[in-house]
């Protein structure tokens, strides 16, 4: 997770608010809930700024500082700096920002084939090595599915592109497109064959999402479902870290609603026990991926209608396999 610190400053009506209450100190755990953050450490301080707290916060630097400038009580100004740790900081100067893609090359019927055989390799050999088993639910809800479809689901491991994949219908497997962090996987210059964005094009059949890129970061998918093709995106935005389900942004529905393509909604659960957010090992665990019926929108339905049913939609899926998630698998 992204760190920042939040610097906490109260003015003179809350300075005396305190000192008449010191039981009314402020506090950023429950104001934080709502943006699934977690509370690295606090301290008063001794200069300009009241109060300093250090958090961990999987959302973009924007929609938090928004999240916290609505949060606080009276006679408070809070101010939100993001940080980076030195040795990463210094790793970063050394670090090209160019980025490469997308490469329209891989939608070809040559680049298809040889991604059918690696998949098998690098993706299903992993699918089958960690994820035992792998129970697949709702397949009934894709068996007449034809033509381009957007997959959406929850975001809580490096093994939800993997999960996803190897649960929709194997016709779609070579035809389904995932967008990727460019700043991640896509930087130009990296070492080693498998950090090339074009190994992430073929392999994985990955493309590049710049983070704030805009609705220019919805052209490509636009062009891939314009051919023929389908489109994996995680409405999270990133990785959750605590389990729960995070809000939607609105790209899928702006995508669903522009080329009236079905959205299928999928929930996985287990996955946080192959690989939680921020392990570099994985640990074999049962995994359920269930899957909902495809979702179309009426014409004139707004895009925050639609976001929101979405998001409903992996609820509920979500709901039906509470009281039959698999249990963590400890090392």
């Amino acid at each position: 997770m992204p760190k920042f610190l939040i610097f906490t400053h109260l003015s003179p009506q809350g300075r005396k608010h305190v000192r008449n209450d010191p039981a009314s100190l402020p506090n950023l755990t429950e104001e934080l809930s709502g943006v699934d953050a977690k509370i690295v450490a606090q301290y008063a301080m001794l200069g300009p700024q009241d109060f300093l707290t250090i958090v961990d916060v999987p959302v973009p630097l924007d929609g938090f500082k928004l999240a916290v400038a609505d949060r606080g009580g009276e006679g408070v100004i809070r101010t939100v700096v993001p940080a980076i740790d030195l040795p990463l900081f210094v790793r970063l100067l050394g670090q090209t920002t160019e980025t490469v893609g997308p490469h329209r090359w891989q939608i070809t019927a040559p680049a298809r084939a040889v991604r059918s055989v690696l998949q098998a390799h690098y993706v299903g050999s992993t699918v089958k090595k960690y994820l035992k088993p792998l129970e697949i639910r709702g397949t009934e809800n894709v068996a007449d599915l034809k033509g381009p479809a957007i997959f959406i689901g929850n975001h809580t491991s490096h093994m939800d592109s993997s999960t996803l994949l190897y649960s929709i219908p194997k016709r779609y497997r070579t035809r389904v497109y995932f967008g990727g962090a460019a700043d991640r996987w896509f930087l130009k210059g990296r070492k080693g064959i498998k950090k090339q964005g074009w190994w992430q094009s073929l392999v994985y059949g990955s493309f590049p999402v710049h983070r704030a890129g805009g609705s220019k970061g919805l052209d490509y998918p636009k062009w891939l479902i314009d051919k023929g093709f389908s489109v994996a995106i995680f409405p999270e935005g990133t990785r959750s870290g605590s389990g729960r389900l995070g809000k939607f942004r609105h790209g899928v529905s702006i995508l669903a609603l522009d080329k009236n393509v079905p959205v299928v909604p999928l929930y996985m659960s287990g996955l946080a026990a192959v690989r939680p957010k921020g392990a570099r090992e994985m640990q074999p665990a049962p995994v359920i991926a269930s899957i909902g019926r495809p979702i179309r929108f009426e014409p004139g339905t707004t895009v925050s209608d639609a976001t929101h049913r979405l998001q409903k939609a992996v609820e509920a899926l979500r709901d039906e396999l509470a009281p039959k998630e698999p249990a963590s698998v400890s090392s």
